[in-house]
Parts: C-alpha cells; sequence; structure tokens
C-alpha cells in the first residue's frame, strides 16, 4: 500500500513545485484529487513530472446517476472526467451519485445500475475505473442518494464489470455506519480506491477517534494493494500532518 496525497483538500490551492518536491522528500509518490482539477492541466503535468509524482485518481464534474433524466449528461460529463484522467495518465475517476429524487430508494439504485451501464462503453473504449462513492448524509452531504456500502456492493452485482468499483472512504462510512473493519473485510472485493481522514472532524488521520495504524494493518493483512488518499482538511501546516501520516505506518 501506498499514500495518495488529495492535492485539493490538503493544500487548498495551487501545489508549488517546491511544495511537490517536498512531498517526493517526504516519500510520497502520488497524488490526486477529492474534485474535477480545476488547474490549467498542461502547468500541472509538468509540475508533477518534475516533481517525480504520478496521478493516481481524481473527481469528475457531479452528475446524477439516480434520476434517469439526467444520464445523457452524466454520460457527456464523464467523458469530460476521462479527457482530464488521460491528460494526468490516471485511470480512477471517482463519482458522485446525485442527490436523492422522490422515487423509492430501490428505484433509485436501479437508476444506477442503469446510468452505469450506459458508462461501460466510454469506460472500457479507454480503460479507466469509475468508483463510485458512497458519503455520509449525517453531517457533510445532506440529501445525497447513497450513504451505505451494501446499496454500492448491490449495484455493482449487477454491473459485474471491473470497469466500474467501489470508492470506500473511512471518514464516510465510520459517520454513516461504523464496523469498519467489518466492512472492509466484507466488501474488499468491490473496492477500488480507499480514502481517510479523521472522525470526527475530516482532519489529519492522527485525530479523532480511529486508529488509521491499526486500519492500515489491517489493510494489509487483508491483502489490500491498492493506494489510500489522503483526503482530509489539514488543522495543522499541510506538511506537519503528512510527516504524522508518514509515522503512522512504514506505507512505501
Amino acid at each position: 500500500m501506498q499514500y495518495s496525497v488529495s492535492l485539493d483538500t490538503i493544500f487548498q490551492s495551487v501545489p508549488t513545485l517546491e511544495q511537490l518536491k517536498k512531498l517526493y522528500a517526504l516519500g510520497y509518490r502520488y497524488v490526486e484529487w477529492k474534485a474535477f482539477p480545476q488547474e490549467d492541466p498542461s502547468i500541472m503535468v509538468a509540475l508533477l513530472k518534475e516533481a517525480s509524482l504520478i496521478c493516481h485518481a481524481m473527481g469528475m464534474p457531479e452528475g446524477s446517476l439516480v434520476d434517469p433524466t439526467l444520464h445523457t449528461q452524466f454520460v457527456e460529463q464523464l467523458h469530460q472526467g476521462i479527457e482530464m484522467a488521460q491528460k494526468f495518465g490516471n485511470r480512477l475517476i471517482v463519482c458522485g451519485v446525485g442527490s436523492a429524487t422522490q422515487q423509492s430508494h430501490e428505484s433509485q439504485l436501479e437508476a444506477m445500475v442503469t446510468g452505469l451501464e450506459l458508462c461501460l462503453p466510454l469506460l472500457k473504449k479507454y480503460d479507466c475505473e469509475l468508483l463510485i462513492e458512497p458519503r455520509n448524509t449525517r453531517i457533510d452531504n445532506k440529501g445525497y442518494a447513497l450513504s451505505r456500502t451494501g446499496d454500492a456492493a448491490a449495484v455493482l452485482k449487477l454491473i459485474d464489470d471491473p470497469h466500474v468499483r467501489l470508492l470506500y472512504n473511512i471518514y464516510h462510512q465510520q459517520i454513516s455506519e461504523g464496523n469498519i473493519f467489518i466492512r472492509l473485510e466484507k466488501y474488499l472485493p468491490w473496492i477500488g480506491h480507499i480514502r481517510a481522514g479523521g472522525v470526527p472532524g475530516r482532519a489529519e488521520l492522527d485525530s479523532g477517534e480511529l486508529s488509521y495504524r491499526r486500519i492500515f494493518a489491517f489493510l494489509e493483512a487483508l491483502g489490500y494493494t491498492g493506494n489510500i488518499g489522503l483526503e482530509y482538511f489539514p488543522k495543522r501546516p499541510p506538511f506537519e500532518g503528512l510527516e504524522s501520516c508518514m509515522m503512522l505506518r512504514s506505507l512505501r
């Protein structure tokens, strides 16, 4: 396992070449974006290359998978995300599923399946993975349509294609469901990427109630070989928190 630094949450502004080189000096090799990158891609790609960093994942423009009337728009937004991902050289694209509609929860899950099936031709053509993200609706995402990991896994079982997988965000799911160890083990076959943040507060990993040292050891024991996205909003100077992440365990 390796860390992947979420540039748009940890720095909250365009990082400088000096900051990117410092990431590398601390032992980081991967970066990502929580949202759809707003920076000039040609400039950022050049900066990452000069700092010897690799883009691992990014968000796409927010759309809706639960509203069938917006599926065509969602596919267009996915195409934008793929075009951006190609510029940065990453395969993983994270998506939200949209706000809940007036339809039943079951109908919205069915709409998700239909919408994701419409995305498959693009994903296969460009060999990208689309990661659907359950998010907590208690604190951060009121009205969001997908909060339970089990619902996401049920959708993925119906899709049954490796180009669509699950983003398991430990911060969100600790608030939504808890039982992090049980759910990581149960849903590991569908997980394409994991993100982390302190709970409560979504700050540094060494804040809050979770022992990330134990969580990472558990993931390693399960055989998880993907990256851990550091998607938090620092309350201390950014590099202070990043140094503490490296001390949690010897992730390389």
